[in-house]
Order: structure tokens, then C-alpha cells, then sequence
């Protein structure tokens, strides 16, 4: 902490502590005055009425003695009081103004988080208070509005979600309104239509359910020394049949020798997440390649496709939940549950890596220009993970 942090986070309790010292100041000074003020005065009225007295009795100056101490008790007893009336009035003026000053603040704090529990996010302190005070009011403006983007991403999502959830459940209606009409019958071809439905629905559930034990570190993600390109080569065998139903070409350039440090399964969920939206996106003649290369103390694994690319404006969206840069075409063009990326990035992260997307133009490492995507366009999705030999050292 710096001194100027240092003494504004100790700012408050020596306030606090000055306030009684000027309080306790007010106090002593009001009584003294009082004192003076008081006492001459009360003391030189009785010397006053002392006067006719001096002539008369066997012993003046003992009468006057006893007269005097007399005197002096009532002026001090009266000036006392007087001191004691002045000095609490004042001590109570000021300790007014610093109790309003420090109660006021939290009363406000009070009442927004009041507001703050009902769901009114909105609320905000003013947080150039003095002292703790107006850090407390700092954070609290931080929490508030981290609880209302919260609050926004949530009413998003049930709003995404009953969307996706919409599609294949009004899907699935329609085939079996269609049946019991007799419009459609229970035929290979429907069944298949149907039974896709409720992949896509399961898909969209396991996905769900993945993201939030990822997002609640309850998925486990255990590194262990992989071969990069046996698991790419095995990854991208996995998705051939797939990519030639499509006509699309899949080629794959992972140079053996090439070790990382991560998981295994996670790491090939990555890439199936990557390979099956660089195929959702692909049009028919087009080309995916798989790449992969040391980069530093990483090792970069790149998926590059021909299809229309992503705008700069929405390389961070997409990596959201449910994002649908456009629904229509997303659904024209296959039935992703819309988080596959948003997988990919919670998994990339968690095995100390990083994942983004960039234009898939000109040919990448590794490659020339006759095998590079053809076309100039595309996206191209690169993610990283710590090579062994770097981590061992």
C-alpha cells in the first residue's frame, strides 16, 4: 500500500480520535472561561455587599474571614455550573457534527443495501467521502455493479437459454402433431428427424452442466505430459467421416515431438468443440487444416477454416454464452448448443493457456501458400497450452 493509501485508510480512526480531543478541548476551554467570567464577577458583588458589614460586631475581620471563604464557595459552585452548562452545550454541538458527519454516511450505505437486496441494483454511495468511509462506499459501488451485470448476464441467459431450448421443443411438437395428424408417418426418416431433436436438447443440457462445474471448479482438469500431434491426428480422425458427409476437406500438419502439459480429454474437447463450429461454418468445398507449433514455452494449435470469419467487433462475444452473432444462419448451418466456445475457453484456461480467434488470411505457419485455406478468409481459432519440457525446466 502506498503512504498516501496508507494514510487515507488510517484517516477515519484519526478523525474519530481528534473529534473527541476537540471535543474534550471545547470543554476545558468553555470551562475556564466560564470560570473567569463568572467568578470575579460573583466574588466582587459580595465584596460589595460586605461593605455596610465592615462597622458593625466585636470582630470584623473574623466575620468577613468566615463571610469570604463563604463567598468564594457560592462564586466557584456557581461558576462550575456555569462552566459546566457552557462546555456541554459545545461538546454537544460538536459531537453532533462529527456523529452526522460518520452516521450519515453509513445510514445512506444502509438503505442502498436495502435497495441492493429487493433487486434494485442501480443504487451508488458517493465515494469521495473522507477515510474508510469513502472506500467502503468505493467498494460498495464495485459490488453493486458487479451484482448488476450479474443480474443482466443472468436475464440473458434464461433468455438464450429458453430460446435454445424453444427450437428443438417446438421442433419436436411439430413432428408429433404432424404424426398424430397423419401428416407424417413413423418412418426411418422421421424417427431420425426426431431422435436428432433430443440430441440436440442432451447436447445442450450436458454442455450446460459442463460449463457450470467448470465455472464452479467442480471438473477436474489433471495435466499429465501428451503427445500434441497424436492427439490432434486422433481428434481430427474422429471428425473425417463427418467432414466428408459435408464435402468439406480436413487437413492436419502436427509435427511429432512436439509435448504439452495438459489433459488429455480436455484438450481434445477443445478441439472437437473448435473442429465442429470451423464445420457448422465451412460451405461445401471449403477447407479446415489443424495446425500445431512451438511457440516459446507454449505450444499454439491453430483451426483454420474458409468460411465467412468473424469480425473484430465480435472475437470476444463469441467466446460468451449462447452467443448467436446471427441465430438464422446458425441454425441453417448445424444445431451447436452456442457455449461449445465458451468450453473451449473455460478448459484452455484451467490447463494455463490462452484461446482467441484472428483472421485465417494467408498461409500459417508451417504452411505455403498452394495448401494454406484457399479463399483469403476465414477464422482462425488459435489456443495455447505450456509445453512439457518448458514446465520441467
Amino acid at each position: 500500500m502506498s503512504r498516501s493509501g496508507h494514510r487515507r485508510s488510517r484517516s477515519l480512526l484519526w478523525r474519530v480520535f481528534a473529534s473527541y480531543l476537540v471535543v474534550v478541548a471545547v470543554a476545558t476551554v468553555g470551562a475556564l472561561v466560564a470560570g473567569e467570567a463568572f467568578a470575579p464577577f460573583l466574588l466582587e458583588r459580595h465584596m460589595r455587599s460586605m461593605g455596610p458589614m465592615m462597622g458593625h460586631g466585636a470582630d470584623p475581620m473574623a466575620a468577613m474571614t468566615a463571610d469570604l471563604a463563604a463567598a468564594y464557595r457560592s462564586a466557584l459552585t456557581q461558576s462550575l455550573a456555569w462552566a459546566a452548562v457552557v462546555a456541554t452545550a459545545a461538546a454537544a454541538i460538536v459531537a453532533w457534527s462529527v456523529t452526522r458527519r460518520v452516521v450519515g454516511p453509513l445510514a445512506d450505505l444502509r438503505a442502498a443495501s436495502a435497495a441492493i437486496a429487493t433487486g434494485n441494483y442501480d443504487r451508488r454511495l458517493d465515494a469521495d467521502a473522507p477515510g474508510e468511509i469513502g472506500d467502503l462506499a468505493g467498494s460498495f459501488n464495485t459490488m453493486a455493479e458487479a451484482l448488476e451485470q450479474g443480474e443482466a448476464i443472468r436475464r440473458q441467459l434464461l433468455s438464450d437459454l429458453s430460446h435454445e431450448l424453444r427450437t428443438p421443443l417446438s421442433n419436436l411438437r411439430g413432428y408429433l402433431e404432424a404424426l398424430e395428424d397423419g401428416v407424417f408417418t413413423l418412418d426411418a426418416a422421421t424417427s431420425a428427424a426426431l431422435r436428432r431433436q433430443v440430441e440436440r436438447l442432451e447436447r445442450l443440457v450436458a454442455d450446460l452442466s459442463l460449463l457450470t462445474g467448470l465455472e464452479a471448479g467442480e471438473v477436474p482438469v489433471v495435466a499429465a505430459p501428451v503427445d500434441l500431434a497424436a492427439l490432434v491426428g486422433d481428434s481430427a480422425a474422429a471428425f473425417r467421416a463427418r467432414f466428408e458427409e459435408r464435402g468439406v476437406e480436413l487437413a492436419v500438419d502436427a509435427p511429432v515431438g512436439l509435448d504439452v502439459r495438459a489433459d488429455a480429454n480436455r484438450t481434445a474437447q477443445v478441439l472437437e468443440n473448435l473442429l465442429d463450429n470451423a464445420l457448422r461454418h465451412t460451405p461445401a468445398g471449403g477447407r479446415v487444416a489443424v495446425l500445431s507449433r512451438p511457440d516459446g514455452a507454449f505450444a499454439r494449435v491453430e483451426v483454420r477454416d474458409t468460411g465467412p470469419g468473424v469480425p473484430e467487433a465480435l472475437r470476444e462475444a463469441i467466446f460468451r454464452r449462447l452467443y448467436r452473432g446471427d441465430p438464422a444462419r446458425a441454425a441453417a448451418q448445424g444445431e451447436g448448443s452456442g457455449i461449445g466456445l465458451t468450453i473451449a475457453r473455460e478448459l484452455v484456461v484451467r490447463q494455463g493457456g490462452d484461446i482467441w480467434v484472428e483472421d485465417a488470411g494467408g498461409p500459417a505457419a508451417g504452411e505455403t501458400h498452394e495448401n494454406a485455406p484457399a479463399g483469403g478468409g476465414g477464422a482462425c481459432f488459435v489456443f495455447t497450452l505450456p509445453r512439457a519440457d518448458a514446465v520441467a525446466a
